[in-house]
């Protein structure tokens, strides 16, 4: 086991906390991303939607 801290509780601790969220990556990393994409495809499609349907009244010479 690697020593990144000088106490042993301390440095048993953060392995098991590394070893956690890695294993959670693994398990849930793909769903995450997929989830970010499709927020990523609404923002875009909603800033379109936005951006075409604006009234006349708000393009005044």
């Amino acid at each position: 086991m690697k020593k990144y801290y000088e106490d042993a509780k301390y440095n048993a601790a953060f392995v098991r906390c590394v070893d956690v969220m890695s294993q959670m990556l693994q398990k849930y990393g793909h769903q995450v991303l997929d989830k970010l994409e499709q927020d990523a495809q609404q923002k875009v499609e909603h800033s379109e939607e936005r951006n075409q349907a604006q009234p006349l009244t708000n393009k005044a010479a």
